[in-house]
């Protein structure tokens, strides 16, 4: 596209550059043409006859201006002065009676009256060969000119052709090497997906080979078609048959997958419009979109396909009663790989509907899209009609084979078949994907999904997991803004993140490390790196929690952000307890409302970041504040210190102390310690 830009550009820049060459011609010869008609139609005054009167009144021309004052401007354009002057001269003398001087004022000048018919006529002559001169001078530079664009024009189109061609080529060439690869790979996939000699799980990777097969080879031949569409010198199939019957055939072919999802898909229209299409980019166009409607129209909704004529056109409106397409999405939506905003995964293969309206505009038709959240979308197509091809009648092989999106089974997280230690939490778009990820921690941790950054920010509220692996280009939040969120979040900010992403580029890969993420892998990533990964950020964090866990007073590293806030998080809970127990009101849920958390949040929270459950962790707070008064406040009683610890039995009080310091109370202030 950028090399048919620069060559249209060069060809604009040669026609504009001709065309002022032409205007610079044009305007030069005018010039000259008034400058020598002026000098011929002048009448007499000269240097020669000044010379001769002296200082009798000088002769000058009706227009006011002396026949010397013409020669000399011609001069500054022409080195032609005495030529000039010399053709000039002679007919000068011509027409005294026009003068505004005449030969009463000029008596000595009797011989210049006399000049007859002869004379004015050898001047009409010189005028009108003169005129035919310059008027053949014009033409013949216009001629030039007008050629010269001409050639340059046709240069640029056969530079142009020449480009398109060779685009043409390499795609083609590209496609054929890809092509066979993945005609390889889906051959050996389908053969190891159905081999009864392989266990049941390495049945469903090769199945699962077989599926991503099948996408690439998806987006290899739109590629393919987007660069043939774009080809000016590549004929698609032109053919005048009736586009309605057309496209009542194609949306036939999906009936029965509607009807297997209780989808009410319906064809309107009547008549008949006979105009000339492309069968095959009718189909997918069609297809694309139908793709597109059944991939988001929910069970039981309907699907309404209808083709009007609208004076010189043939209008096509798909509509659906999906989820719709967020307003901020809209203006975007026929961009290369766009994704819909608010639907829930990715939109589909390939590059979108950018594809449907390369091909749309091959047809020289437009394609728009209306649409509103949770009312569906609305596709129209306006397709010119005409009738400059040999009518035909598309034959029975004229069928069309349907794009259905794949049927995948929901990532369920109550599926997962380990403990629930230690939790992973999965963000990404892509199903499959999703599936893979989860399926190399799954036995070891439990693993939950989320399809996009806002069902993520709700399950890590609800889950408090240990780790969360998220895609960065998700539809709706992305993963950058799940980071900032989880490090804005008091609830989640001590969570470790893991990004994973295709953006591979230094300045990306920086963004990702200032919004918050501990590690940052791109895709395709190792396996094995992506699970060590995970595991040293889990060891890392069991470190620190046997800290918190020895000492609860012990500062925190600071190294990084994520610590930080885990030590302001142990400080804000260890403040709140102290004040709550001064109150007498300490325990489990008034702590937790207190920190505005839920009583499970505060538990997962707390045990992540010290490693203590919430009983434990007061309980240890009592016994420090219980060793601190013994040691500062020797006129309070082992009851009143047992009281002001929130104690409500003397006995609970020493049991708990001996068995955090080894000794009673009263051994304690004698000093044993």
């Amino acid at each position: 596209m950028t090399d048919n830009r620069l060559s249209t550009f060069c060809a604009w820049q040669g026609l504009v550059m001709s065309s002022l060459g032409i205007a610079k011609a044009v305007f030069g010869l005018c010039v000259v043409a008034t400058l020598l008609l002026g000098s011929c139609t002048a009448k007499p005054y000269s240097e020669h006859l000044h010379g001769l009167y002296g200082s009798r009144p000088m002769v000058v021309c009706a227009d006011g201006h002396s026949t010397y004052q013409y020669i000399k401007q011609v001069a500054t354009i022409l080195p032609l002065t005495k030529y000039i002057a010399t053709l000039v001269h002679p007919l000068q003398q011509g027409l005294p009676q026009t003068s505004l001087a005449t030969a009463e004022h000029y008596p000595d000048c009797s011989g210049v009256a006399g000049i007859g018919q002869n004379e004015h006529q050898n001047k009409d002559r010189l005028v009108v060969c003169v005129f035919a001169i310059l008027m053949a001078l014009l033409l013949l530079a216009l001629g030039v000119e007008v050629m010269m664009v001409k050639r340059e024009k046709r240069r640029n189109r056969e530079l142009l052709k020449k480009m398109n061609l060779m685009n043409e080529h390499f795609y083609s060439n590209v496609t054929h090497q890809v092509r066979s690869a993945i005609t390889l790979i889906l051959g050996l996939s389908k053969e190891l997906g159905t081999s009864e000699d392989l266990p049941l799980e390495a049945q469903r990777k090769a199945q699962n080979i077989e599926k991503q097969g099948e996408g690439l080879y998806t987006l290899i031949s739109q590629l393919l078609d987007v660069a043939r569409a774009k080809s000016a010198d590549i004929n698609p199939g032109w053919t005048n048959s009736d586009l309605m019957a057309h496209l009542d055939m194609v949306v036939e072919s999906y009936r029965q997958y509607a009807e297997g999802r209780n989808v009410n898909l319906q064809f309107v229209g009547e008549g008949k419009i006979q105009t000339d299409f492309v069968p095959e980019y009718i189909n997918k166009v069609m297809n694309n979109l139908l793709f597109y409607a059944f991939k988001f129209t929910p069970h039981y909704g309907s699907i309404t396909v209808k083709m009007v004529r609208k004076g010189s056109s043939a209008v096509i409106t798909i509509s659906d009663t999906g989820p719709g397409v967020a307003p901020e999405i809209v203006p975007h939506i026929f961009e290369p790989f766009s994704r819909m905003g608010g639907v829930g995964p990715q939109v589909g293969p390939g590059i979108g509907l950018a594809f449907v309206k390369y091909i749309v505009e091959a047809l020289g038709g437009d394609i728009t899209l209306e649409s509103e959240l949770q009312k569906g979308c609305i596709v129209t197509i306006k397709l010119p009609i005409k009738n400059e091809c040999k009518s035909t009648t598309l034959g029975a092989e004229m069928v069309n084979t349907p794009l259905l999106p794949a049927e995948t089974e929901p990532l369920d997280d109550d599926n997962t078949p380990c403990n629930d230690e230690q939790r992973v939490l999965v963000v990404e778009d892509n199903a499959d994907l999703a599936a893979f990820i989860g399926s190399l921690f799954a036995n070891h941790y439990a693993v939950y999904y989320a399809c996009n950054g806002t069902e993520a920010m709700t399950k890590a509220m609800e889950l408090d997991p240990d780790i969360i692996i998220t895609d960065r280009l998700m539809p709706d939040i992305d993963g950058l803004e799940v980071c900032r969120q989880v490090r804005q979040s008091n609830v989640l900010n001590h969570i470790p993140i893991v990004v994973v992403t295709g953006k591979v580029n230094e300045k990306e890969r920086l963004e990702g490390i200032k919004a918050g993420a501990d590690a940052y892998l791109t895709k395709p990533f190792n396996s094995e790196e992506l699970i060590t990964r995970v595991e040293m950020l889990l060891e890392r964090h069991q470190h620190l929690r046997k800290k918190y866990a020895e000492d609860n007073n012990a500062p925190a590293e600071e190294d990084n952000h994520r610590n930080e806030a885990e030590q302001q998080f142990v400080d804000k809970v260890t403040s709140s307890a102290h004040f709550l127990l001064g109150k007498r009101t300490l325990d489990v849920n008034a702590l937790a409302d207190s920190l505005n958390m839920s009583v499970r949040q505060f538990h997962r929270k707390l045990v992540a970041v010290t490693g203590n459950t919430p009983g434990a962790f007061i309980l240890n707070l009592k016994m420090e504040k219980a060793k601190w008064l013994l040691d500062n406040e020797f006129e309070l009683t082992i009851e009143d210190i047992s009281d002001r610890c929130g104690f409500e039995h003397s006995s609970s009080f020493y049991h708990a102390f001996k068995k955090a310091f080894g000794l009673t109370p009263a051994e304690y202030r004698k000093g044993g310690m």
